[in-house]
């Protein structure tokens, strides 16, 4: 039982898909199936209060995109923070340290390797820009400990002391496009129909990363006041029907959602419930 759980844990942290050929990538404002250039899409982007990049963790180029947006950002002096995936809740100060010049780089790839599994020189740039020109960079995801004790016994399971900076009432009760890609993963895995109580909790674990990370981004405004942010997250996170729609409705968040083509979502069925501009690479 412990094996399959940590089989699930490493499933919900590290999901990811296998990243497209390399090609220049074309921009698709896709309300409108019209192609646009990087500086359109940058000018209806920075209009909004959140810029969701979808990302493939291992795709290079998906990273080289993540800094292009927030150079656009800068230039434009556009006050900005970065949302991470890459980094768990209880790590804000590191990262808040790292922003400050406080770690150097040798110590603080310690600190990243605790929280993230791919190779530091895919995300490096990004950090090193960020700590450079003095961008804050936020922690978004749900620290491990959390996230395994609900794979193995469910959100039920948690103590108030764990739920007290989680949203309420977490269900496996997600989206069909959610619930669909979560079951495709799980059966991949574990060879059976996603059915029972070890799904029920994998799904829950799932939801509780989206809807945390959703609240700590609908409250960027009260931590960084006047500050956009740019938050980076796998695909199936930053997509319409994984974080966004779980922010808070009270915050009333506008957030445009840009989605890097991969090999289930590309022109032929990518729409604007999915996302707000393709990358086709």
């Amino acid at each position: 039982m412990i094996k399959t759980v940590t089989c699930i844990l490493i499933l919900i942290c590290c999901i990811a898909v296998p990243a497209s050929a390399d090609a220049d990538g074309a921009i698709m404002r896709i309300s409108d199936r019209q192609a646009v250039s990087f500086q359109q899409m940058m000018s209806d982007a920075q209009s909004s209060d959140v810029t969701m990049v979808a990302e493939t963790h291992d795709s290079k180029k998906h990273h080289v995109l993540q800094l292009d947006i927030i150079r656009s950002f800068q230039a434009k002096k556009v006050p900005v923070a970065i949302g991470l995936e890459m980094f768990q809740t209880d790590y804000q100060k590191q990262l808040d340290d790292w922003i400050e010049g406080r770690i150097p780089e040798q110590n603080f790839k310690e600190i990243y390797a605790k929280n993230w599994s791919y190779d530091w020189s895919l995300y490096r740039e990004l950090f090193i820009f960020a700590r450079d020109n003095r961008i804050p960079m936020v922690a978004l995801n749900v620290p491990k400990g959390i996230v395994f004790k609900i794979a193995k016994n469910g959100f039920e399971s948690l103590a108030p002391e764990e739920r007290k900076n989680l949203p309420l009432g977490v269900t496996c009760d997600i989206n069909k496009p959610q619930t669909e890609f979560l079951k495709k993963t799980f059966e991949g895995v574990f060879g059976h129909e996603a059915k029972g109580q070890l799904f029920t909790y994998f799904c829950e674990a799932q939801a509780v990363r989206n809807s945390g990370m959703a609240m700590i981004i609908a409250n960027n405004q009260k931590r960084y006041p006047g500050r956009k942010l740019v938050a980076i997250a796998g695909t199936w996170h930053a997509v319409k029907h994984g974080i966004p729609e779980r922010f808070p409705n009270s915050n009333n968040v506008s957030f445009r959602v840009i989605l890097p083509e991969i090999s289930e979502l590309g022109v032929r069925n990518t729409t604007s419930d999915i996302a707000d501009y393709l990358i086709e690479w």
